[in-house]
């Protein structure tokens, strides 16, 4: 595609998107149903020239390299410039230039979170397109573990997708339009964030909260017009961990006075979350029998398996509990397939109607691969990991709990937990188990609540979800979207991260 083509497309989808943010943003609520539907249509249909840890190995399958050829330039590592006091200079450096002509401002270093190890985070940080002044700043963590952040940024949600001649396109419905995006790559060692120690590893959520913790502290020095902004972390899959710990790390930290600075945390985001292993491990068996994957044999066979994996949770027995479920569904750390892909035909188990994960989920990694790229983002010739050493390190951390943290968090925050209804890893019905036993001050009323439908539009005749809700929790599940939701379901997640975090409501437009 050629750039002035591209712009073209990419100004009139800006139109069309302040349309659709009109409905969300605190100053212009009211919007007609008819002509917002309208707008909507005409975004999705819009026509622009041009070609169209456990649950980590989705990310391992985007290969990215160092190129031989081509200036990559070096890695920017800004806390140096944070400590000296040389903010000015800092944000200058970080800011990416090489895709000016997408009329997409963003920031990209490295911030040290550990001197010691030489422990560095990865951050893309995009302001928002409507109001970046006074827009929510949003965390963005992936799974894994060791899944990169970039994945949810190209595929997923960010402002553009790479296209398979390594061209960028404006995406329908990104969440940077309204929401400033923070995406970092978490656990140190995932994606381009590293360490030169075997010692800077996380091997447990207290380490990736205190890392990400020392990581957003200098975030808000560096960018301290936003420091007072409403503040969520999100993330998906394995991120049901690092979320719950970060936001609890937050929670406890922000009362001492002792703290020179104060997060203005408001609330989470957890899609398709593995944040209890256990109730989540008791059900998988009958799930996977229930949808056809499994005969009755079969289904004995996982559930004894998974029964063994729960009782060595029980016992603490960490590594015994994380063979099992590797060789259940995942083979991470055998030679042989797993369980689940040799009965299923499988190898993915993100959405019930596809055994293999789209191509186009893959091409983000070569583009980052290329060194302009490189150089623009400033990362250098830095490695790019797939997240099998973070893995390795965080295997005990697998089976453990975060339970406890999460109660804390729906106990005093705004929380979303969300579900593909075609996810099969971290199935909407065992999600519902897992909060179902969860003990917090609105567990009895949520045992009680109502489901509600929830369509974007009166006049849909498509339903986008269904709701629970309990004062200022929220559980959600989309229909049509697998694990990877806002892929397979752009609009259903902007609509409902929208309402979630603008508190909107659930009822059409």
């Amino acid at each position: 595609m050629k750039i002035n083509e591209y712009l073209v497309c990419q100004k009139a989808g800006k139109y069309l998107l302040f349309g659709f943010i009109c409905c969300f943003h605190p100053r212009t609520r009211r919007m007609v149903g008819a002509t917002w539907k309208a707008i909507v249509l005409v975004a999705l249909f819009m026509f622009c020239p041009g070609d169209d840890g456990l649950f980590h190995s989705l990310y391992k399958r985007a290969q990215v390299s160092v190129p031989h050829k081509g200036d990559v330039g070096k890695p920017l590592f800004l806390t140096p410039y944070i400590e000296a006091g040389k903010l000015k200079e800092a944000k200058t450096k970080s800011l990416v230039t090489a895709f000016s002509g997408l009329n997409v401002k963003s920031y990209a270093g490295y911030i040290t979170v550990n001197k010691t190890y030489n422990s560095n985070l990865f951050f893309w940080f995009f302001p928002a397109q409507v109001d970046p002044a006074i827009a929510p700043v949003v965390l963005w963590l992936q799974g894994g573990p060791g899944g990169s952040s970039m994945f949810g940024l190209f595929v997923e949600h960010g402002p553009f997708f790479v296209t398979s001649n390594m061209t960028l396109r404006a995406r329908d419905f990104p969440w940077t339009t309204t929401l400033s995006m923070l995406y970092v790559d978490n656990p140190v060692g995932t994606g381009f964030s590293f360490t030169t120690s075997p010692q800077g590893y996380a091997v447990n959520e207290d380490d990736v909260a205190r890392n990400l913790y020392s990581a957003l502290v200098q975030f808000f020095l560096l960018f301290p017009e936003y420091k007072d902004n409403d503040f969520y972390a999100t993330g998906e899959s394995y991120a049901g961990k690092y979320v719950p710990a970060l936001a609890h790390y937050i929670h406890i930290l922000n009362p001492n006075p002792m703290m020179s600075m104060k997060i203005n945390l408001k609330g989470i985001a957890l899609g398709d979350a593995y944040s209890d292993p256990e109730s989540i491990i008791e059900g998988y068996a009958t799930f996977l029998y229930q949808i056809g994957l499994l005969d009755e044999k079969q289904r004995k066979y996982f559930q004894k398996q998974c029964d063994n994996c729960v009782k060595y949770i029980k016992e603490e027995k960490w590594l015994k509990a994380f063979e099992i479920l590797d060789r259940l569904l995942d083979g991470d750390f055998t030679n042989n397939p797993s369980y689940f892909q040799n009965v299923t035909g499988c190898p993915s188990y993100y959405n019930i109607l596809q055994c293999m994960e789209a191509e186009d989920q893959n091409y983000y990694g070569t583009f980052l691969s290329l060194p302009q790229v490189r150089q623009a983002i400033h990362v250098g010739n830095q490695t790019f990991s797939d997240g099998s050493e973070v893995e390795k390190y965080m295997r005990e951390d697998t089976v453990k709990t975060v339970k406890p943290w999460l109660a804390e968090i729906m106990n005093n925050y705004k929380v979303l937990i969300y579900n593909g209804q075609l996810d099969i890893i971290v199935a909407a019905s065992l999600t519902e188990r897992s909060l179902m036993a969860m003990k917090w001050k609105g567990s009895q009323k949520y045992n009680q609540a109502e489901r509600k439908v929830w369509k974007i539009f009166k006049s849909d005749s498509e339903v986008a979800g269904y709701v629970r809700q309990v004062g200022q929790f929220c559980q959600v599940i989309v229909r049509g979207g697998g694990h990877i939701l806002p892929y397979d379901q752009p609009l259903r997640s902007f609509d409902m991260i929208n309402r979630f975090i603008f508190e909107r409501g659930w009822d059409p437009y």
